[in-house]
Parts: structure tokens; C-alpha cells; sequence
């Protein structure tokens, strides 16, 4: 079972990444303004009546947030990949919170958009309870494979 949470553990981090790595590039490369413009449901006509340093000010913390979320990925792989796999309590315990942490700050971000985003973190929430929740069977039941 740790395998199998291992697996699903690394699968909620390829899913992070790839969405990280894509805003970002649309953001950065592509000079586009957040998404959260069009997660947010703003019409055409609010968008136009931001400021442009709200906008400048939204691309910003679009950049950093994704920023951040592209390395929490990197570095809790090989995490999952080697530490949690080796029956690494500390492991378990570090994703456990890092991993938590991200998943109800994402839902306190999206309550202030009207939860636009709600089918990303419902699905991310789903795959880090289930990955933890065999992990953590399996180490604590002493159940290691």
C-alpha cells in the first residue's frame, strides 16, 4: 500500500507541476494576464475597468504563486519517491503538512474568486487524501512492502 500511495502522492505532484509550468508559460512567455481573470468570471467590460497596475499586480502574484507551487512539486517528488517509499516516517510527516497546508490554502484562495477553480482542488484534494491515507497505512499499520 505505501507503493500504491507513493504512486498516487506522485501523480497529485505531476498534476501541480504541469499547471504551474503552463500558467507560467502562458504568464511569462506567452505575455498573457492571469487566468485568474477567467477563473474569476470577470466579464469582458470589469477587465477592461482594472487598472493596469492591477493587472501588473494580479500577473504578479500569478508568477510568484505558480512559481512556488512548480518547486514544492520538484522538490516533494523525489521525496515521495525515495524517502516515503523507504518507510520514512519523517517523510510522511513533512508531505503530510506541506502537501495539507497547500490543499486548504487553495480552498481559502479560491473562496475569495467564488471557488472558481473548485474542480482543480477537489481533485487534487481527492488524490492527496488518498495517496497520505495509504502512506500513512501502511507505516503506521507496519505494513511496508
Amino acid at each position: 500500500m505505501l507503493r500504491k500511495g507513493s504512486i498516487v502522492l506522485s501523480i497529485w505532484c505531476g498534476i501541480n507541476f504541469l499547471l504551474a509550468f503552463i500558467i507560467l508559460g502562458y504568464v511569462i512567455v506567452l505575455k498573457q494576464d492571469s487566468p485568474i481573470l477567467q477563473v474569476a468570471s470577470f466579464s469582458e467590460a470589469e477587465i477592461a475597468s482594472l487598472g493596469a497596475r492591477t493587472i501588473a499586480a494580479l500577473n504578479c502574484f500569478t508568477i510568484l504563486y505558480n512559481s512556488c507551487s512548480l518547486v514544492i512539486s520538484v522538490l516533494t517528488w523525489p521525496l515521495i519517491r525515495t524517502n516515503l517509499l523507504a518507510g520514512q516516517k519523517s517523510a510522511f510527516w513533512m508531505l503530510a503538512f506541506v502537501i495539507g497546508f497547500i490543499e486548504v490554502m487553495a480552498f481559502l484562495a479560491s473562496s475569495y474568486i467564488g471557488h472558481g477553480r473548485w474542480q482543480v482542488n477537489v481533485l487534487q484534494s481527492i488524490l492527496y487524501l488518498v495517496g497520505i491515507g495509504l502512506a500513512g497505512y501502511s507505516l503506521f499499520k507496519g505494513d511496508i512492502e
